[in-house]
C-alpha cells in the first residue's frame, strides 16, 4: 500500500489522500522557479519599456517641432505645437486660424525656394542636455500660455502645465556647398493637461 507523500499516511492504490496539506511533486519547485524567472522578465522589461516611453516623449516633440518648421506645409502641426487649445479655438472662431497657417506654409515655402546650391533647410540632429522645470517655472509656462490665448481672443483660458522640461538641441543643414552646418536651440517642452505636448519657444529663464 502507498504512502502519501504530504503526510506520510498510507493511502488505498489508486486513491488520494484526504489531508489537508498541498500536494507535492517534483514539478512544483521547478515551476515556482519558471514562475519567477518569468515575472523578473516582463518586470525588467516594463522597467525598461516605462524608461523609454517616458524619454521618448520630449525627443520626439523636438523633432516633430523642427519637422513642421521647415516644411512647407508644417503649418498646422507648428501652432498645434506652440499655441494653446484655447488660442486656436479663438483664431477659428474669428476665422483668422486658416490664413495664418497659410501665411505660415508660404512663409516657409519662399525660404525653402531662395535656397541656394546644395543648402537645405534644418533638420533635427541630437539632443543637448534636458533639465527638469521647476514649480516656478511651471506656473511661468502657464502663465506664457494664458498671455498667447488672450492676445488672439481668449480672455478665460485656464492653462495648467504638469509637467515639463528645458531642452537645448541641434538642428543641422547644408549650406550651398554643401557642408553641414550647425545651430543650438533651447526651448521648453511641457505636458498641458487636455492638450498634450506643446512648445514654448524659449529658454526657461525668458518664462519669468
Amino acid at each position: 500500500m502507498p504512502y502519501c507523500k504530504n503526510c506520510g499516511k498510507k493511502v488505498p492504490m489508486f486513491k488520494k489522500c484526504g489531508c489537508a496539506a498541498p500536494e507535492k511533486t517534483e514539478n512544483n519547485g521547478a515551476k515556482r522557479v519558471l514562475v519567477l524567472i518569468i515575472f523578473l522578465i516582463f518586470f525588467i522589461f516594463g522597467l525598461i519599456l516605462g524608461i523609454n516611453i517616458s524619454g521618448s516623449g520630449t525627443k520626439r516633440t523636438v523633432r516633430n517641432y523642427v519637422k513642421a518648421a521647415s516644411s512647407k506645409k508644417g503649418g498646422k502641426t507648428f501652432y498645434s505645437m506652440t499655441l494653446p487649445d484655447e488660442a486656436i479655438k479663438a483664431l477659428k472662431d474669428n476665422k483668422k486660424y486658416d490664413d495664418k497657417v497659410d501665411a505660415y506654409n508660404e512663409m516657409i515655402e519662399d525660404m525653402i525656394d531662395d535656397l541656394e546650391g546644395k543648402a537645405s533647410a534644418p533638420k533635427f540632429d541630437k539632443i543637448i542636455s534636458e533639465k527638469k522645470l521647476t514649480k516656478s517655472q511651471l506656473r511661468n509656462t502657464e502663465a506664457y500660455f494664458e498671455r498667447i490665448s488672450l492676445k488672439y481672443g481668449a480672455e478665460d483660458a485656464d492653462i495648467k502645465v504638469t509637467k515639463g522640461r528645458e531642452v537645448k538641441f541641434r538642428t543641422k543643414h547644408k549650406d550651398e556647398d554643401g557642408d553641414y552646418k550647425y545651430e543650438k536651440v533651447t526651448v521648453c517642452v511641457v505636458s498641458v493637461k487636455g492638450e498634450g505636448w506643446k512648445i514654448a519657444p524659449m529658454s526657461a529663464e525668458s518664462l519669468g
